[in-house]
């Protein structure tokens, strides 16, 4: 029997079902840590145990399929990866699977690094918390800038909240794209759709990864924001279109609801 799970707000509404806390960042907490012996050990945690662990989640629980990943392989530099946010546990796997053999760089919300052994393996895992304040907005910002440089991947979910297994695309705003704005990084968008599968009733994950979006720079920062938005947004709703399941149905239960469905 399919589930249904009726919403009011396609932009704050929120159903991964974890409910943390977001305690404020400690005010020494280090985005970018240039110790090597550090950077070796983060190297082989993530090569050695967290990309086995994500190929496994992803490939085995939501049988993740992607499709045209080359595109990223093929570009050299550091990039942006924008995602729409369904796949729960597998929104944390996916994008260094995409990526690879990028590493791979994942915003997260506080949530994530809300005790003192989360703040340890987060951050080695490629989280970056968003920032809190306007001290560590400057230092996000800088450490954003420098993973680039690094010829990371930074992924992003504009859509910020979790909908497990929703076919459609969410509305989200060009906030997060001051990022390639700025840098003048080049940005590839990541649509997870759904399709049946002969044997499980959980569906499969197919990922459409399609780009490179260069920012305009001889547009004003505003403009460069609106147009690199407006461009993942689009060709996400198009890529959306080859779901062919609804897994989980998604009901608009709002003061309005009865005047859209007369």
């Amino acid at each position: 029997m399919k589930r249904v799970i009726y919403f009011k707000d396609e932009l704050n509404d929120d159903f991964s079902g974890m409910n943390m806390k977001k305690p404020p960042l400690p005010e020494n907490f280090r985005y970018v840590r240039k110790n090597p012996f550090y950077r070796a050990a983060c190297f082989l945690f993530y090569r050695i145990i967290a990309t086995p662990v994500a190929y496994a989640v992803c490939k085995i629980h939501y049988g993740v399929r992607y499709v045209n990943r080359k595109i990223i392989k093929k570009h050299k530099g550091g990039c942006f990866l924008y995602a729409n946010h369904t796949m729960a546990a597998g929104d944390a796997f996916s994008p260094s699977l995409a990526a690879f053999p990028k590493n791979t760089r994942i915003i997260v919300g506080r949530e994530a690094v809300s005790n003192k052994f989360l703040r340890a393996v987060v951050p080695m895992l490629g989280g970056l918390p968003v920032p809190d304040g306007l001290k560590q907005t400057c230092k996000f910002r800088k450490a954003v800038e420098e993973y680039i440089k690094r010829k990371n991947c930074v992924t992003v979910y504009p859509e910020a909240h979790i909908w497990k297994y929703y076919t459609g695309i969410r509305p989200f705003t060009d906030v997060s794209f001051r990022y390639p704005a700025e840098l003048s990084a080049p940005v590839f968008a990541a649509t997870v759709t759904y399709e049946k599968r002969k044997i499980f009733s959980r569906p499969r994950a197919v990922v459409y990864i399609d780009g490179p979006f260069y920012p305009d720079m001889t547009l004003n920062l505003k403009e460069r924001r609106k147009v690199l938005r407006d461009q993942v947004y689009t060709v996400m709703l198009s890529r959306a279109k080859n779901s062919n399941c609804e897994y989980v149905k998604y009901v608009y239960s709002g003061e309005d609801a009865d005047k859209l469905s007369a």
